[in-house]
């Protein structure tokens, strides 16, 4: 009866929190959720939409003529309820759908007549709460995508008829067989997304092609920001993607620390006799780039040296080791500390001492 009313009532936001106290949005309690009852004519003033923690039916509504942005935060779903969600909100310009609950195999969202310009899915599962095994976008109106999640064995993202869209964050944490082709045909249906954002799985399925460019190069990407979990092995895939980004203008790299023994922090810093990074093109565009969690490996070392040397444009570049090293200064032990020093004040002036094409470039060290 109060969610009816305030449905039915006289405002521009509803915020609703139904979830129980034992759930959580990482693991939402399903079975207990309350499903939101009918309104057939929710208020025409409402224009923001936040429900929680609940069971969402959408053909228990007739529209929402005002509603421009929804969140769903662990709410459980019918299997066709999103599109017929979108179709009933004329003027939804922003949908995210966050740890929720979709029962299909799969996640389509096909929706050529809405004004949806902002689309967010972040962990949703489905049925059984398992992963999808793949998800389907076709968006027309579409400038923003953010994708959080995994998928089941041969699973894929595809995006298409969404030529629109200048702004992606592709993040997908586990993929078996997330084979080359299919990252290729991703990015080939986001060769209009000026800034772009990459987890570690998208760099390592491109590094089975042994770093040769992608077959359709993304001329209008300007801002790339990728995480690494472990920069040696996705390295490669990166350098793979920076020889198809010849309009490139800023570039940022999290190289994040994996688990890894004392001794092998020591003996992965840089070594000026080994070269582990593939040549580059140049990179005429590109005037700022920082590097998070830099961890003085030979990898990470030789690829600043390279992108310094190719980059002729640059302004800046900007070095995050600090978190690296403090993180060594708290595990190292004092047999290692003056070692560790030394390593540690030799990666520093190896990086002071590089010579940049660009005569305006500046390295900064955080």
């Amino acid at each position: 009866m109060v969610v009816t009313l305030a449905m039915e009532s006289n405002c521009l936001r509803i915020d609703l929190d139904l979830s129980s106290e034992a759930a959580s949005m990482w693991v939402p309690e399903y079975d207990e959720m309350y499903t939101l009852p009918p309104c057939i004519f929710p208020h025409p003033s409402i224009s923001q939409l936040k429900f929680s923690g609940c069971k969402f039916v959408s053909s228990f509504f007739k529209s929402f003529t005002s509603v421009n942005l929804v969140t769903l935060t662990s709410v459980e779903l019918q299997k066709d309820s999103v599109s017929d969600f979108v179709s009933k909100c004329p003027c939804l310009e922003e949908l995210h759908l966050l740890h929720c609950k979709i029962p299909s195999s799969y996640f389509e969202l096909n929706a050529p007549e809405s004004n949806l310009k902002c689309l967010e899915l972040h962990s949703c599962r489905g049925n059984k709460g398992l992963s999808f095994e793949h998800a389907s976008i076709q968006i027309p109106t579409l400038l923003q995508l953010k994708y959080i999640g995994e998928f089941r064995s041969a699973g894929y993202l595809s995006i298409c008829n969404s030529e629109n869209l200048i702004e992606a964050n592709i993040c997908i944490f586990y993929c078996p067989n997330y084979e080359y082709k299919l990252v290729c045909k991703l990015l080939k249906n986001l060769l209009n997304v000026k800034s772009l954002t990459l987890s570690p799985s998208n760099l390592d399925v491109l590094n089975t092609n042994g770093g040769i460019s992608l077959p359709s190069p993304l001329f209008n990407l300007r801002h790339l920001s990728v995480d690494l979990g472990q920069a040696d092995k996705e390295f490669p895939g990166l350098i793979c993607l920076l020889r198809s980004t010849p309009c490139l203008e800023t570039l940022c790299v999290d190289c994040h620390p994996y688990c890894e023994t004392d001794d092998e922090m020591l003996s992965g810093v840089y070594n000026a006799d080994e070269e582990v990074v593939q040549q580059l093109h140049l990179l005429p565009s590109l005037m700022k780039v920082e590097i998070k969690e830099f961890q003085g490996l030979k990898v990470e070392m030789e690829f600043v040296k390279h992108i310094l040397q190719i980059s002729v444009c640059l302004k800046e570049m900007v070095i995050h080791i600090r978190g690296r090293y403090y993180y060594l200064d708290i595990r190292m032990g004092k047999d290692h500390y003056k070692n560790f020093k030394i390593k540690k004040a030799e990666t520093i002036k190896t990086l002071l001492a590089c010579t940049p094409a660009s005569p305006d470039a500046k390295i900064i060290l955080k």
